[in-house]
């Protein structure tokens, strides 16, 4: 199911194409049959014999994935359907799986608007129920759903991200690093921060640690992402603390150029209120950036001992890990090591072999 193919470029589509093309390399003797809802994506994954791909042009979401995609496996007689993000057909007799990114609408639902928490908490237990297993991206975000949904354990497989070792490395072309400074008009020295800001993100909390520390380091921040929804009073605070200098706003910033971002930044802080995984910790430990961030949810899972972690609520703790990474050049050193030795735990490859085999272990389906 890749109704969502066309999405932002943020994280679930991240998973989704790099999922993809490492579950179609893979030998076994499976088909696949590749659903989209715009007739225009045909021919994606052509170079692959084992792919079939079909277009349904509903529009909307409910009647594409509960009148389209049964419509589409009843033709094709398919034996499993897969949807790398949540949602499943109710109507469909194959087996069903499915990825859930995160349980955040169950875990802070504070932070997000009324109807988002309406919607997700009473559609999210309803494909959790009817899928016949699915997928969480960490052992942390398995045992929120199954504390507050009351799934069954045994249907929950826990499945980490991977990322592009190729792509996110420690670059050592300085011509190439300065390239990126030149054009996105990058500090000599700052911290980093990337993603999608909306209020789960946390940055309020990172821009008032950040003030209480600015005078006793010559960094900027730097915020790599776009804005979402629910900001404004995050950034009021810039103008409020006298931070107009030393915030920088790279905006969107292009896949090519995201390693140089981590490779030139002395810190990556991502002290999040909730992270379902959060790629942005491998990738930026696989360039040899010390990590920062929330000692809640996966982080602590997905760095296990790497970086530092604090309490996201606590301006003052992140505070002080900011002053301790950047002041102790031996505590840096060693974050560094680690983080580049944790970040050869992940790959898409490994992940892609993991959720072939959760396909295999439903009745039908070969390895």
């Amino acid at each position: 199911m890749l109704r969502h193919y066309e999405q932002h470029t943020g994280g679930v589509k991240v998973y989704t194409q790099n999922l993809m093309s490492n579950l179609l390399s893979l030998e076994s003797k499976n088909q696949y049959v590749l659903i989209y809802q715009n007739p225009k994506l045909i021919g994606t994954y052509s170079n692959y014999p084992n792919v079939d791909e079909v277009a349904v042009p509903i529009p909307g979401t409910i009647l594409w994935d509960q009148l389209a995609v049964p419509w589409v496996v009843k033709k094709k007689r398919l034996d499993l359907v897969f949807n790398p993000k949540f949602t499943v057909p109710f109507l469909s007799r194959a087996k069903k799986v499915f990825v859930l990114h995160g349980s955040e609408w169950f875990v802070i639902p504070e932070a997000f608007l009324w109807y988002d928490r309406w919607y997700f908490r009473r559609s999210v237990p309803l494909y959790c129920r009817h899928a016949d297993a699915f997928i969480t991206v960490s052992n942390a975000v398995k045992s929120d759903v199954v504390k507050h949904i009351g799934v069954k354990a045994s249907k929950v497989f826990p499945i980490h991200n991977g990322f592009d070792s190729n792509v996110f490395r420690v670059i050592r072309d300085p011509h190439r690093l300065e390239a990126v400074r030149q054009k996105y008009q990058l500090p000599k020295q700052f911290i980093l921060w990337s993603g999608q800001i909306y209020p789960p993100k946390n940055v309020g909390r990172l821009i008032q640690a950040f003030a209480q520390v600015k005078d006793q380091i010559p960094h900027q921040l730097v915020f790599a992402g776009e804005q979402r929804w629910r900001t404004k009073e995050a950034f009021e605070l810039i103008e409020k603390l006298g931070l107009q200098n030393r915030l920088h706003f790279a905006g969107w910033v292009s896949h090519e150029d995201l390693p140089c971002f981590y490779n030139l930044a002395q810190l990556f802080a991502l002290p999040s209120l909730y992270e379902g995984f959060g790629i942005p910790l491998i990738e930026s430990m696989a360039c040899g950036c010390p990590v920062l961030t929330s000692n809640t949810c996966s982080p602590p899972e997905v760095t296990a001992g790497a970086a530092y972690l604090v309490n996201p609520l606590s301006v003052d703790e992140i505070a002080k890990g900011i002053r301790e990474v950047l002041l102790n050049s031996l505590l840096r050193e060693s974050m560094i090591a680690k983080g580049l030795e944790r970040s050869k735990c992940f790959g898409w490859e490994k992940c892609a072999r993991e959720v072939l085999a959760v396909f295999s272990s439903l009745n039908g389906v070969s390895r």
